[in-house]
């Protein structure tokens, strides 16, 4: 039912995720995982290779630094991934996207997550403008940690290898081209039948932020800024995390 799709560049994290999904993903599975540790390809080649590979109609893009903490989460995720307007499923993202330079999330007010998430030694648990009576989340952009999505439906939309030449915001660009259809819905995961960890944080490094200008200027800037249906903020408050989310990425430069 599920391929798993892995960039690894550490064998050991690589065996450890192995034995941890073989034993909590409780649905028919393959793993596809790619050692990148001396070619190097960009993440987007990577993913698009294993996808062409896969024999199975639902897609997991995942990190090899995470770890899940409950057993057959498989089954929650490929029944809701059997709706026909489900688009990318992951466990951190954003209720929408605005024209200023960043990555998947603006601020606090518009991510949305259900996670574990190692910060040091320890693991927080993150649960960001969820609701436990609503297992699944709409969102506009997903994080790359973990994303779930139909094989039909990458065959349409694969990652921009084009575009994406080294291991950022393949995640952001990905999710947009979906959302953007207006035909798809993305969602995070907000179930606590399906508990992830994750082990690192994001690395906004000189690459992330060229990649992230470049894209936006040559793809998404036509579009933005999209918002889930329903979501409510004032032209004022629009343009004062704009400016806040502009000011967040200057500082990365």
């Amino acid at each position: 039912m599920f391929s798993i799709i892995i960039c690894s560049i550490s064998p050991e994290r690589l065996s450890q995720l192995k034995a941890n999904i073989q034993k909590t993903i409780g649905i028919e599975h393959e793993i596809i995982a790619f050692d990148n540790r001396e070619k190097q390809y960009p993440i987007a080649k990577v993913y698009n290779e294993g996808a062409r590979q896969a024999r199975y109609p639902y897609l997991f893009f995942v990190h090899e630094d995470v770890l899940f903490h409950s057993e057959n989460w498989g089954k929650v995720i490929a029944e809701k991934l059997k709706e026909p307007d489900c688009g990318v499923i992951g466990f951190v993202g954003s209720k929408m996207k605005l024209k200023a330079y960043s990555g998947w999330m603006q601020s606090g007010e518009d991510r949305c997550g259900f996670l574990y998430q190692r910060v040091g030694k320890n693991a927080e648990f993150c649960a960001f403008n969820v609701l436990l009576e609503h297992p699944f989340e709409e969102v506009i952009t997903v994080d790359g940690l973990g994303m779930f999505v139909r094989k039909q439906l990458w065959e349409k939309y694969p990652f921009d290898e084009k575009m994406l030449t080294g291991f950022h915001c393949y995640d952001l660009d990905f999710s947009l081209q979906i959302a953007v259809t207006k035909q798809y819905k993305n969602y995070i995961c907000t179930s606590p039948k399906v508990l992830i960890e994750h082990f690192s944080l994001g690395n906004f490094d000189r690459q992330w932020v060229e990649n992230t200008i470049r894209m936006h200027k040559q793809k998404w800037n036509a579009f933005l800024p999209l918002k889930v249906p329903g979501y409510k903020i004032s032209k004022s408050q629009e343009k004062k995390l704009t400016e806040r989310s502009f000011s967040n990425f200057m500082r990365h430069m």
